[in-house]
């Protein structure tokens, strides 16, 4: 059979990570070809990842592929050995290092090279270089193995030249000649001034670095805060459904399994940004490294080597943001519907809305008894009055910044404020803030006479009421949640469905669906009432009390709801 002779450069036998000739090759699925020991090298650096991929062409993989000698591959490799002596010294200084170039007998390892001399020495031949000063103006270097490759190949000089209308090092000769009309500066400049750009591509990296760090602390913060919520949840809808007959075991089953579900699968979702979020930073750290070796190395021609490979616009990282924010707490008032409608509710449906806690002091839970049901007190109820007789009675009321819960963003009038939940507005502490719940307060107090006010509800979920001064401010119990202690007074507005709050005792109330609400305080005569505004004026319900000190406009907001205070002439 005839042999066919082809010609074939090193530099197609060479290994892309380490740059020598291939030993043990090894294919990949897109094609390339390294050496088996530092593809898996490189593979095992990227530690915990799921996906690998190929350094030449960053083609990625889902699962880390099989390595297995390519036979052929490394055939070629030794016959292209063999052929070339020179290969075999250099597979030696591979195994051993850069060897002396003068040592005779016994080859030690180099410790420096020569970038004048263009040859690697070791301790005993480098004392010339230490000790004569024919040699002071040379320049040692690291030990390099491919110090032949430093050389011009026409001239045989070294490489001390840049041309960058070529973009490639040429020695002192070519420039002259052939590059004469060229611009050149030296290595050393233009190391220089690459060295600038990689510092800049530095600093874009650790911002990126710092960038996905805090991103993923945040969704860890998000992740423990919904673990929190769910064990909440359970707690609750355990409670209840040990209140209740054994035909609600099966609800109960469904709930907590609906909440697991949940659980799993918005979990599933930050764990995922994560994961996607680590392998970002995986991937920013070994740029960082590689730059970084970069910029230490005083090999000119490494630097400029890794500046063609590393010089690559650094994009920013994209940042995903997880929908992770579910309202478990609809569960929780869903089970608290439950128990009141089986209990002899006349609900026909679940109306969610805040459920009673056991406060700090041990104070009993709201009765699930239950809840009175008071029909819609008509106009025929009251005196009959038109808007007027109320306008006449308005105030122009403000909100007491003060008050306001780092939820709640007020306008710059102080008359409109919406809860911007989960973002905080940075207000100073202070005695009169809510911590706890969205709430605040108007900065007029009301005490004496008649008052009305009239305000607008955008949104789904909303509280209006009045409170004495001394409603607790701190704590996590629900005492400090107007028309839920003995202090306050509150008209629940939830999903179109209205309720109202004293002491503990909730009374769901029928009545249409109103954007704008009035409200009238008859001080003396001890009535606050409140009233759907559209063409008439409808009553929804009012309180009968006997108020002994000055009572406060209260408001609370919740799940992106916004409440405007109404300004009447």
């Amino acid at each position: 059979m005839a042999v066919s002779k082809v010609s074939i450069s090193e530099a197609k036998l060479a290994c892309a990570i380490c740059l020598d000739l291939l030993k043990s090759p090894a294919t990949i699925p897109c094609g390339h070809n390294f050496c088996m020991e530092c593809i898996g090298r490189c593979w095992h650096q990227e530690g915990g990842s799921e996906t690998f991929r190929c350094p030449q062409c960053r083609e990625t993989f889902s699962s880390r592929p099989s390595l297995s000698k390519n036979t052929i591959l490394c055939e070629i490799v030794e016959d292209f050995s063999h052929a070339d002596p020179a290969c075999a010294s250099r597979e030696a200084v591979t195994s051993q290092g850069v060897l002396c170039d003068f040592c005779t007998d016994e080859k030690l390892e180099a410790v420096k090279s020569c970038v004048v001399c263009m040859a690697s020495y070791c301790e005993v031949h480098l004392q010339p270089h230490s000790n004569n000063p024919v040699f002071s103006d040379h320049r040692l270097i690291d030990p390099v193995r491919d110090i032949e490759r430093r050389k011009c190949p026409s001239h045989r000089k070294p490489l001390e030249v840049f041309c960058r209308t070529d973009q490639k090092c040429v020695c002192c000769l070519c420039a002259i000649n052939e590059h004469r009309q060229h611009e050149t500066v030296s290595v050393e400049e233009q190391v220089g001034e690459l060295k600038k750009e990689l510092h800049e591509q530095q600093t874009e990296v650790d911002k990126q670095l710092l960038e996905t760090t805090e991103e993923i602390g945040k969704l860890q913060q998000k992740a423990d805060s919904i673990k929190g919520m769910v064990l909440q949840v359970k707690h609750h809808t355990r409670n209840k459904c040990a209140e209740l007959v054994k035909t609600i075991e099966r609800a109960q089953k469904d709930v907590l399994r609906y909440l697991d579900g949940e659980e799993e699968a918005v979990l599933s979702r930050v764990e995922e940004s994560m994961k996607l979020l680590r392998i970002t930073l995986a991937g920013l750290q070994d740029s960082k490294q590689q730059l970084q070796a970069a910029l230490e190395s005083d090999d000119s021609l490494f630097v400029l080597q890794e500046h063609w490979r590393l010089n690559k616009p650094v994009h920013p990282v994209p940042i995903s943001h997880c929908e992770a924010d579910v309202n478990f707490s609809t569960v929780e008032n869903a089970m608290t519907e439950l128990s009141n409608h089986i209990a002899g509710q006349l609900h026909s449906c679940f109306n969610p809305h805040l459920e009673g806690e056991v406060s700090k002091d041990n104070e009993k839970e709201i009765s699930t008894s239950p809840a009175i049901v008071y029909p819609m007190e008509t106009k025929a109820d009251l005196d009959s009055k038109q808007k007027a007789d109320y306008v006449q009675h308005a105030l122009r009321l403000t909100f007491d910044l003060n008050t306001a819960h780092k939820h709640l963003l007020l306008s710059d009038d102080n008359c409109t404020v919406t809860d911007v939940d989960p973002e905080s507005v940075p207000y100073p502490e202070h005695p009169d803030r809510f911590s706890n719940f969205p709430q605040v307060l108007c900065a007029e107090s009301l005490s004496g006479g008649r008052c009305y006010w009239e305000v607008e509800i955008s949104g789904h979920w909303a509280g209006i009421g009045v409170t004495y001064r001394g409603i607790k401010r701190k704590g996590s119990n629900m005492c400090s949640l107007i028309g839920r202690n003995s202090l306050s007074w509150c008209l629940l507005y939830s999903n179109s469905k209205y309720s109202a709050l004293h002491n503990k005792q909730e009374v769901s109330l029928q009545s249409g669906r109103y954007q704008r609400i009035g409200i009238y305080l008859d001080y003396p005569e001890g009535t606050l009432d409140f009233y759907g505004i559209d063409n008439t004026m409808s009553l929804i319900h009012r309180f009968k009390t006997e108020f002994t000190e000055p009572v406060y406009p209260a408001f609370w907001v919740f799940l992106g709801t916004s409440l405007r205070i109404c300004w009447l002439d």
